[in-house]
């Protein structure tokens, strides 16, 4: 047990000092040495419960005095195991903290392993529960992030950061042209959702280890993705323009599967050499209707677009809520001074790809997020100063729906229709009447 904490221990001072991604921190810590490996998922479980409870940890020990730091983060651990955890013996993590830390030093935060994991009990009663601090202490989010959420009322709020506290379901878009889905789900360790292509992955070796994901059979991809390219698929002949500005690559691989040669297609992103598993499968299919190129500013594509499309995506880089169950220090190290930077970028994506919508056609507008100002609020400025497009339809979507996924899709069409600005933004809140409370029945985070 004592090789374990200490080996979390360099884990957490790399996330928390060097802003070092959580699993880039595991990576560098175990890679190299064959010898601990057998001690890498305790460790990932342990700083990965951790994370997930920062923010209160900080709360609870910020009058704690005769901490240093990295005591501090000892003692993060071991309430990590002792409240949530609960795969090391409790008696024997407090005798380790006695062992480094002292008697004296102890004795001050002795009192914390009394508490339990109900928010009853171990967030502080002076905590005002309808707070956006309960909220944040609750579920391990900044109360920024609270109030982001507030725009769309206290039950999506609630249900949505509770969604965000659990990890994430993984799900894999299958590449039916090449992998049989009926075969595939034969095996336990997939299912299936309510996306055909889409299979949710419960196996326990990691997906690296995976024939099929290892020869790009299998990619990861969310249900709203391929769910909304769906609903707006091309006809023959057509062509279609997608600007991805987000590090994955499920846009451009979930467009080369679903029209293979059969439609033109012109993928461009910031930088094609970080997507090498989308040049890879072009030549893999031998496409030659695929014009897959770099553009570092949509607002300049003039040299690789050549022609009106009919189906234009824009899906620039965003706050990516979405990647909060996923990664469990991703709100730690977001940086709310760059949110402005963000919505300036998304804006420039959403005018850059508009100058190639033929007339008729569609402008489909995708940010995976939860945030008035990124979704409708960037699209309701957008109607106003282009009255030749018009709002077929917006939607907020929510983690906690059947897509599982935070996002805001808005359709726009090009053409004589009449200007239409998106309603209220409460209205796209579509939470249901029975949606639990914040004074519900706690749950294991």
């Amino acid at each position: 047990m004592k090789q374990e904490f200490e080996l979390s221990l360099d884990v957490l001072n790399d996330v928390l000092d060097t802003q070092t991604p959580f699993a880039e921190a595991l990576r560098k810590k175990f890679q190299t040495n064959v010898d601990i490996r057998p001690m890498r998922s305790l460790v990932a479980g342990l700083v990965g419960c951790e994370l997930r409870h920062q923010i209160y940890f900080e709360y609870v020990t910020r009058e704690l005095t005769g901490l240093e730091p990295a005591d501090k983060r000892l003692l993060w651990l071991a309430l990590a195991n002792a409240f949530f955890y609960r795969r090391f013996d409790v008696a024997e993590t407090r005798a380790l903290l006695m062992e480094k830390l002292g008697e004296e030093k102890c004795q001050s935060f002795a009192a914390l392993f009394d508490l339990s994991d109900t928010p009853e009990n171990y967030i502080p009663g002076n905590v005002d529960r309808k707070s956006p601090l309960y909220l944040s202490l609750r579920f391990n989010v900044p109360e920024w992030t609270v109030k982001i959420l507030a725009h769309f009322g206290g039950a999506a709020t609630y249900q949505s950061l509770r969604k965000f506290a659990r990890p994430s379901v993984t799900t894999l878009r299958v590449r039916t042209s090449s992998l049989g889905l009926n075969k595939l789900l034969e095996n336990p360790d997939f299912a299936a959702t309510p996306v055909e292509g889409i299979v949710t992955y419960k196996g326990s070796a990691p997906l690296r280890r995976l024939n099929d994901y290892k020869k790009g059979l299998l990619f990861a991809e969310k249900l709203l993705t391929k769910a909304v390219l769906d609903a707006h698929q091309v006809a023959e002949p057509g062509e279609v323009l997608l600007y991805n500005g987000n590090a994955d690559s499920s846009l451009e691989r979930e467009l080369i599967e679903s029209y293979g040669d059969r439609i033109g297609m012109n993928l461009a992103t910031p930088n094609v050499d970080e997507k090498v598993e989308v040049t890879k499968l072009i030549k893999e299919k031998n496409l030659h209707n695929v014009n897959f190129f770099s553009a570092p500013d949509p607002m300049m594509m003039e040299a690789a677009v050549s022609s009106m499309q009919k189906l234009v995506i824009a899906s620039p880089s965003s706050t990516n809520f979405d990647l909060i169950p996923a990664s469990p220090d991703y709100l730690l190290h977001f940086d709310t001074q760059k949110m402005d930077e963000i919505i300036a970028a998304e804006r420039a994506t959403l005018e850059g790809a508009a100058k190639y919508v033929d007339e008729g056609g569609t402008l489909l507008y995708i940010v995976y997020t939860i945030s008035r100002k990124e979704g409708h609020q960037t699209v309701a400025d957008f109607l106003k100063a282009h009255p030749e497009f018009s709002l077929v339809e917006e939607k907020q979507h929510f983690p906690y729906e059947d897509l599982e996924t935070a996002a805001y899709v808005a359709e726009l069409r090009k053409g004589e229709a009449e200007l239409t600005i998106p309603p209220a933004l409460a209205d796209l809140a579509a939470v249901a009447s029975s949606a639990a409370t914040p004074a519900a029945t706690a749950t294991s985070k």
